[in-house]
């Protein structure tokens, strides 16, 4: 084993006398060549096993190391993948060339973020038997400097009235640890909401920051061009493509909402090409302020875009994780844009999808519709859509859609034909609540019991209720998120209108009056600081109030179910409540579902590299058909673990989940078989 060193000091000079320095260069280079001719003999390469960091108390290793060139090479089942496909890593080598390139770049980082007065040195050690080396860096990082006095130049004719508003968009606070990265988050900060309040031409100069390493501070002065005060003086289309005459530039212009005389707004420009987006007329769609067209203090603003055919039709392969269960079908789905005008869009779409895919054969294809087969669950659908992207010219977005729903569970067949009006609203992004969808449905279902010594009983339920869905989303990143939290509410009631007219013009009301409501709260926090390794939680629970009538009359559809690839995932989809009806006994108070839900999930993220990840979780829920029979002794207990493979649309997911504790089977564990316990699930995204 041969060990070597090398010695780098960042912010100070060292000047030894001039003969010494001489011979010294002249030593290192000697020595350089040495090793660079061991290192040549006989092609030999250092396999780099290992690169470890001594004294780094501040900032953790694994940051440390996504600054080197240097690498660590990947283990050898990586190794392996690779050397017969593209997936996996090939192995890394010590380069000396890079040591002191990678010296230099750790002590950069550590000056962005305070440390003036680092010192930093790198050693190596080499096995020649296994033709491997370790790399170590140790770190002496000094005081950490914080931030002294912080002042803004070039804002003096910006209105003192509202001067608060860009303090309010410093990240950074006098007395705070020094960091370059809350300097550039500030500047930003200022220049964009400078750009939302007219300056369009607004503009960050330069940053002088003096550092005093007596007194460990660091003082920052940050200058800005303001410029002028910029108003929309108007918006003209340019459209071209195969669709350009079948669309008025007039409908382009209101579908933006800008107006001519309002101030430049950048988020508005943003927020209008998003909505130019949505319609689905455009292939490609640009829209930007003509800053050589200004006059005086009015920009004028250009759309430039390609219009599509107004007329589609796509066959589609169907993967999705509706009913906590991995199905898959297939789809046609037609559009027809700019339906009479407005940029309306017509959608029609029929679908068909399974969740036992390996168990299906040609005679069961078609089973989901007839009244024959206990076997296939899965569900067809065809569906038919109005969109109206700019609502009564406000910033809505609403549909009307009608849909025919069949879906099979072993012996319940369930026909849900449905309309509904449905309202997205735009909310800023920065809000608590920054998504909300209002609808009113009205829905007619036929549930079939199938069981032909009974001859097919059904039982015919009606509703229409108003309802919403809030949604507060703030994490860092929507596929794998790291930071933050996510909430949502969802509330439906089930047959007010009804009751309120019959109670006004007849006095009495028989017939259900529901209210379902379901809460849900997903947490996210790194634990380390990369934000590869995550731990989340998540915890939900929902409600059936019956108000009037059968609490038995309450829609299958309705009701709540637990178990599956985004619930419980030790066991099957809709697993809970337990399936207690037979061919012989099925009737409408014994059918799965209930009203009262609790369910919860812990899970450890490791994300590895940019398309790989693994994650272990503890899973724990159930459901009730009423309050009182809620019981801790009934929550059933599931455990795990799963791959993952992220790509830039969505992560796909490989979970095993194994039953810990079964509320209704108090089998002892090791006397039940492996496959009863566990249950495989492939999902699409994160299970929350």
């Amino acid at each position: 084993m041969q060990r070597h060193r090398s010695d780098s000091q960042y912010g100070q000079t060292i000047s030894p006398p001039g003969d010494l320095v001489k011979f010294g260069r002249i030593f290192l280079f000697i020595v350089f060549l040495l090793k660079f001719n061991v290192f040549a003999q006989d092609d030999i390469r250092f396999e780099l096993e290992s690169i470890k960091f001594e004294g780094n108390s501040s900032i953790p290793g694994k940051v440390l190391g996504s600054i080197l060139k240097s690498k660590e090479s990947p283990n050898k089942i990586f190794q392996f993948i690779n050397s017969f496909t593209s997936l996996g890593a090939p192995p890394e080598y010590l380069d000396l060339t890079l040591l002191p390139v990678d010296v230099d770049n750790l002590a950069l980082f550590y000056n962005t973020n305070g440390f003036f007065k680092v010192r930093i040195e790198s050693y190596y050690s080499l096995d020649s038997v296994e033709q491997t080396a370790d790399l170590t860096f140790t770190v002496d990082e000094g005081p950490q400097a914080i931030f002294g006095r912080i002042k803004l130049h070039g804002l003096e004719s910006y209105p003192r009235s509202d001067y608060w508003q860009i303090n309010e968009r410093l990240v950074i606070r006098e007395g705070q640890r020094y960091t370059q990265e809350g300097v550039l988050q500030s500047i930003n900060g200022v220049l964009n909401y400078l750009k939302s309040q007219g300056y369009m031409l607004s503009k960050y100069d330069s940053t002088i920051v003096v550092k005093d390493t007596l007194i460990d501070r660091a003082y920052v002065d940050v200058y800005f061009n303001l410029g002028g005060k910029y108003f929309i003086d108007s918006v003209s289309v340019l459209l071209g493509g195969e669709g350009k005459n079948e669309v008025d530039p007039t409908m382009i212009r209101e579908i933006t909402g800008i107006k001519d005389g309002e101030i430049f707004d950048v988020n508005r420009i943003t927020q209008a090409q998003v909505r130019l987006y949505r319609t689905g007329l455009f292939s490609y769609v640009r829209l930007f302020p003509a800053i050589e067209e200004i006059k005086d203090s009015l920009v004028p603003v250009k759309i430039d875009g390609n219009i599509t055919q107004m007329n589609d039709l796509n066959p589609e392969l169907v993967m999705n994780n509706i009913q906590n269960a991995f199905n898959f079908g297939v789809g046609l789905e037609y559009n027809r844009k700019n339906f009479l005008g407005g940029a309306r869009r017509f959608t029609s779409r029929a679908q068909i999808y399974y969740q036992d895919v390996l168990a299906l054969n040609f005679e069961r294809l078609f089973s989901l519709i007839t009244l024959t087969d206990t076997v296939t669950t899965g569900a067809t659908e065809f569906k038919a859509r109005i969109e109206e992207p700019y609502f009564l010219g406000q910033p809505i977005f609403g549909s009307l859609e009608l849909s025919t729903l069949i879906t099979k569970v072993r012996y319940l067949q369930v026909s849900n034909y449905k309309g509904k009006v449905n309202f997205e609203f735009e909310l800023p992004k920065f809000t608590f609540i920054n998504s909300m969808n209002l609808f009113y449905a009205i829905e007619y279902n036929r549930q079939t019991f199938i069981s032909a010594r009974a001859g097919n009983p059904w039982v015919d339920l009606m509703s229409a209720g108003l309802g919403g869905l809030f949604l507060s989303s703030h994490v860092d990143d929507v596929i794998f998120p790291s930071v933050g939290a996510n909430y949502s509410f969802y509330i439906e009631e089930g047959n007010f209108f009804p009751y309120l007219f019959s109670k006004l013009f007849t006095g009495e009301y028989l017939s259900l009056l529901f209210l379902k409501s379901q809460a849900t709260a997903s947490y996210y926090f790194p634990l380390n600081d990369v934000n590869d390794l995550v731990f989340a939680m998540k915890y939900s629970g929902g409600y059936i109030a019956t108000l009037n009538g059968n609490k038995n009359d309450v829609p299958y559809i309705k009701e709540f179910f637990v178990g599956g690839s985004n619930s419980v995932r030790g066991w099957g989809s809709r697993a809970f409540p337990p399936q207690q009806s037979t061919e012989v006994n099925i009737n409408e108070t014994n059918i799965p579902g209930g009203r009262v839900m609790l369910e919860g999930s812990f899970e450890l993220r490791k994300r590895m590299g940019d398309f790989l990840g693994t994650a272990v979780f503890l899973d724990w829920g159930n459901t009730w058909r009423e309050l009182k029979h809620v019981k801790i002794s009934e929550v059933a207990v599931a455990a795990g673990f799963g791959f993952r493979f992220y790509t830039q649309i969505a992560a796909f997911r490989l979970d095993f989940g194994f039953k810990i504790y079964d509320p209704y089977d108090r089998t002892p564990i090791p006397e039940r078989r492996f496959f009863d316990l566990m249950q495989f699930h492939f999902g699409i995204g994160e299970a929350f």
